[in-house]
């Protein structure tokens, strides 16, 4: 345990002054490499396993969030009334961010990375607030186990974005009526997954297919942003299909 601790805190010790700067991404790579040293974070290939850890979050509807988020968020604007007025947000603190929730996929690759987010790290003890629709995760299941019994690499795609608050879905330039902000979507990066050593055209090509044949079908949209590695998934519930960001 003494050594434990030694190890963790020389990996804590440069978050005094990254907190300072806000450098997010190395910050995130330290705090995550803390939690798996105190934390079992068993890879996660279910949907029972996904239920289990999001019913051990409470759960508050968009008037119990605090007005001052809202407000800063956008989620209380007129204009996306429509997308967040049934959304329920977990509570979750900025350790469990780096719980597995999906694969070796992590809250924190599906968390709205707003400046709330940003100000917090790894003992803080402010409440962050997670609004996703688990049918999202349980497709991202769906699309692993399919890989899997076509002897392709279920682990051959990193998740990159999930939910978004309106305020940071325009700052990166999303979609005015995104389904990340409704918490249905996710953007993956496709890597090697026909095993094949390196990621070449054929690897989105395999992921495309079972998206559009026997994950999503007709009930969601799926965008295909040729020439690069990302692939969007999202349960609207109706056909949409397109190619550019």
């Amino acid at each position: 345990m003494k050594k434990r601790l030694l190890i963790a805190s020389l990996l804590l010790l440069p978050l005094f002054l990254l907190s300072c700067i806000y450098v997010t991404k190395l910050r995130d790579v330290v705090e995550m490499n803390c939690y798996d040293i105190f934390h079992q974070n068993a890879y996660v290939s279910s949907k029972k396993e996904i239920e289990q850890i999001l019913s051990s979050f409470e759960v508050a509807t968009l008037d119990q969030l605090p007005k001052k988020y809202l407000e800063h968020s956008q989620l209380s604007s007129k204009k996306y009334a429509s997308l967040v007025q049934s959304l329920k947000f977990y509570k979750i603190s900025k350790t469990d961010c780096y719980r597995k929730i999906v694969g070796n996929n992590r809250i924190l690759n599906l968390i709205s990375k707003d400046s709330k987010y940003n100000k917090t790290w790894y003992f803080s003890t402010d409440t962050l607030y997670w609004g996703i629709d688990k049918s999202i995760l349980f497709k991202v299941i769906e699309l692993q186990d399919i890989l899997s019994k076509k002897g392709y690499n279920r682990d051959g795609f990193d998740i990159r974005s999930g939910h978004r608050t309106p305020m940071y879905n325009t700052k990166i330039g999303g979609a005015s009526k995104s389904r990340h902000i409704k918490g249905q979507a996710i953007d993956m990066t496709i890597g090697d997954i026909n095993r094949d050593g390196v990621f070449t055209k054929e690897d989105k090509e395999i992921v495309l297919d079972i998206c559009e044949k026997q994950v999503i079908k007709n009930k969601g949209g799926i965008g295909l942003y040729p020439g690069t590695r990302s692939v969007h998934i999202d349960v609207r519930g109706y056909r949409a299909r397109w190619n550019s960001y």
